[in-house]
């Protein structure tokens, strides 16, 4: 299995940060590729690192906190031939019978101590061999030499991500190196690989992406076209030939909506820069639909404060705009954790709300003006006719 790399030495740092072109027609032969030999519907765009990455279908590493395992045990074999009878009960008389499953083991450190990396490494290294002999008290490691491998069916490691959200580490080999390697880094960040940067429905991991490398002169070709009805994209190599497919057409367009709103939005923008500079560090990137804002009880965005303003539109016109902006929405959300004095350890969010121009036809015949003033604003792509109705941003409190 290969692990996609993003560590590229580079001889300057640029941090004009972009991350995909605008399209042209171009002349690309698809038969190259196997995708027919309609020329016409073929489109080229460039896009950056960013983009290459989070595209990526390879598998990509971040680094977890290992806090902890579960301790499967063995099944009497009644047990498991009332497991399998109960798959075809409704759910509710199978919760209803409980059985007689031995239950796994969880053991989960107690352990918060977090060393970090210090200029002086002799203080750095005195306070390692401090924690190290603080382990032996923890309830993990005092647990596991008590374990007998020969009454262990199998162990799942426990991780805990930077927001303290937790997941499951599947481990390697039998059970003796399992537990031993739970042993060894209990309560320390191990290398957790993933399957791809989207990890879930509008979803992307942003560990696996080295932002200091990245150069805003290097670009990747991706082309687009139309094959039975359907939009087919793909990242080309140096050679010409598919370097990766897109599984499916969304990962592009989420790519142009990202674009524009790194354009549009200067907080969302200095927090990629951040990256870039090694000032933060990214965590997760969110394409949401479903956003908690309601902007027909909240104050209106800036954008319409001013417009509004500016045209003297009135209470009761104003009520007319207000339900439409619910509507037709899209937020893209990045968080982040600051590395510098003051906001070490606190995990920062940046909502970038975009907003349908859709929305407000019915604002065309009753509201001309600030539908005509909105419209100066709007960015259309493939995506779709887009402006940037609202930039949100805050911080995580919790310790």
């Amino acid at each position: 299995m290969t692990v996609t790399k993003y560590r590229r030495k580079i001889s300057s740092l640029n941090t004009n940060v972009w991350i995909i072109s605008k399209g042209m027609d171009s002349q690309f032969d698809l038969s190259t590729i196997g995708g027919g030999k309609n020329k016409n519907a073929v489109k080229e765009y460039q896009i950056s690192d960013i983009a290459y990455y989070l595209l990526n279908p390879n598998p990509i590493e971040v680094e977890k906190r290992l806090l902890g395992c579960e301790i499967h045990y063995p099944q009497r074999t009644l047990t498991k031939i009332i497991e399998n009878v109960k798959r075809i009960f409704p759910r509710r008389l199978r919760m209803m019978w409980n059985g007689h499953a031995i239950p796994p083991e969880v053991l989960i450190s107690r352990c918060k101590i977090k060393i970090p990396s210090l200029k002086d490494k002799e203080l750095e290294s005195h306070l390692n061999a401090i924690y190290e002999s603080l382990r032996s008290y923890d309830v993990v490691t005092k647990r596991l030499p008590q374990l007998d491998p020969y009454k262990i069916a199998h162990i799942i490691g426990i991780c805990e991500d930077i927001g303290g959200n937790l997941s499951y580490l599947k481990l390697q080999g039998n059970i003796e190196d399992k537990l031993k390697y739970i042993h060894n880094y209990i309560s320390k960040n191990v290398g957790v690989l993933l399957r791809k940067a989207y990890v879930a429905e509008g979803l992307f991991e942003m560990r696996g992406l080295d932002f200091s490398t990245y150069d805003s002169g290097r670009t990747h070709r991706l082309i687009t076209y139309q094959n039975n009805g359907k939009q087919n994209c793909c990242v080309l190599d140096s050679n010409k030939k598919v370097e990766y497919a897109l599984d499916d057409s969304t990962l592009f367009k989420y790519m142009l909506l990202l674009e524009q709103s790194l354009q549009t939005d200067t907080n969302l923008k200095n927090a990629f820069e951040l990256c870039i500079k090694n000032q933060a560090k990214p965590f997760k990137l969110f394409f949401n639909r479903q956003l908690e804002v309601d902007y027909a009880k909240s104050p209106f965005p800036k954008i319409y404060h001013d417009i509004l303003k500016a045209n003297n539109i009135d209470s009761n016109q104003r009520n007319l705009i207000r339900p439409s902006l619910n509507y037709m929405q899209i937020g893209i959300s990045f968080n982040y954790m600051p590395d510098f004095a003051g906001t070490k350890d606190k995990m920062m969010t940046l909502i970038s709300v975009l907003h349908d121009l859709r929305a407000l036809d019915m604002l065309r015949k009753n509201l001309p003006r600030v539908y005509d003033e909105i419209s100066k604003f709007v960015s259309e792509s493939e995506a779709g006719k887009f402006y940037l109705l609202d930039s949100i941003e805050g911080c995580n409190h919790d310790e």
